[in-house]
């Protein structure tokens, strides 16, 4: 096949067949007198491919649109000069509100401050320090909550259940304990406790050292104790008595004991109950006449209901618990019948 200088030209413009062009390229590898024909002829035909496009732009359109162009670019340019000139203006109020807000937030944190709930489960005793550093003991199955910062001249917690407090001394700010529905105990600097289980006819405030005001739930009426008294309210007739008691007798189970003084077993069932987290049933009409004296420290209640069928003409029987359908557990039940 011979190649001519127009199959050069068709070359350039992609029109060969696959036979021409590699007949093409096949002498352009072998002759260079050919090769440099081809860049000739390729300068050639670039410049004039370059020549119908220029003739082929439309200048007025072009112009139009770059007039666009750069009319946008100067609004652009004006309008950021200016945005910037306000913001500049906005700083200093900007920087007002965000100190505002930033104080109005800390303030609510401050008259709201968060609340923290600590429950002792059933069997078990808490010690917990409040934020003024004052000591709680909490009873089983109590609940307590308190503010995690307490506000100046206002220490206030509040208790279901029974727990034993240890006021740290603040002759300005006042330590409240409240029962819900209740009663207030309050104090600047002592040692008390309170009992005030929901299942329980009565509330009771009890002074271990100094002195607590006890006022009871929305009046005025306030009583003054001092070490070695309490104040009993009567959910039924919502009195409140004052008398002497037994603080050892009634504050003893902070340090893991049981004691019991000339007491009924309906007193001795409910303790047994929290501190081992069972249940109790009594079958017998006699059994609530029974009163029993005595001080368990590290006595298992299998043992302790031993002692207690030592003492008088009852059996103790204690049933394990069975799996539920949620494979829990239910508690332990112990029923006390009469023995004749």
């Amino acid at each position: 096949m011979e190649i001519t200088k127009d199959h050069i030209i068709s070359y350039l413009e992609g029109t060969l067949s696959k036979e021409e062009a590699a007949a093409l390229e096949l002498l352009a590898e072998n002759s260079p007198e050919f090769r440099k024909e081809i860049k000739d002829i390729s300068f050639i035909w670039m410049a004039t491919e370059n020549l119908k496009k220029q003739r082929l732009v439309d200048t007025d359109t072009h112009w139009a649109k770059m007039s666009k162009q750069i009319a946008f670019l100067s609004f652009r340019q004006k309008l950021w000069n200016f945005s910037r000139t306000v913001a500049a203006l906005l700083v200093v109020p900007l920087i007002i509100l965000t100190v505002y807000f930033m104080n109005d937030s800390v303030s609510k944190d401050v008259l709201y401050p968060e609340q923290i709930e600590i429950k002792s489960a059933n069997g078990l005793v808490s010690k917990i320090l409040l934020p003024d550093s004052s000591i709680v003991w909490l009873n089983a199955g109590s609940k307590i909550s308190y503010p995690r910062q307490f506000l100046k001249n206002c220490r206030t917690v509040s208790l279901e259940g029974e727990a034993y407090f240890k006021v740290k001394s603040d002759k300005k700010n006042r330590f409240d304990v409240i029962v819900p529905g209740g009663m207030t105990v309050s104090a600047y600097g002592t040692e008390f406790n309170v009992t005030a289980y929901v299942d329980d006819n009565r509330i009771e405030a009890i002074l271990s050292k100094g002195n607590i005001d006890v006022k009871k739930y929305k009046t005025d009426n306030v009583f003054t104790l001092k070490a070695g008294e309490s104040a009993v309210l009567n959910k039924t007739t919502r009195e409140i008595s004052v008398s002497e008691t037994n603080v050892y007798v009634h504050t003893a189970w902070r340090e893991g004991k049981m004691v019991f003084r000339r007491a009924g077993f309906d007193e001795i069932v409910k303790k047994l109950s929290r501190h081992f987290n069972v249940l109790i049933e009594l079958h017998g009409q006699t059994l609530h006449e029974y009163e029993y004296s005595a001080t368990f420290t590290s006595e298992t209640l299998p043992e302790i209901l031993s002692l207690l069928e030592k003492s008088a003409p009852i059996r103790c029987q204690i049933i394990e618990p069975e799996k539920n359908a949620d494979f829990t557990y239910a508690k332990r039940r112990i029923i006390i019948r009469e023995y004749k």
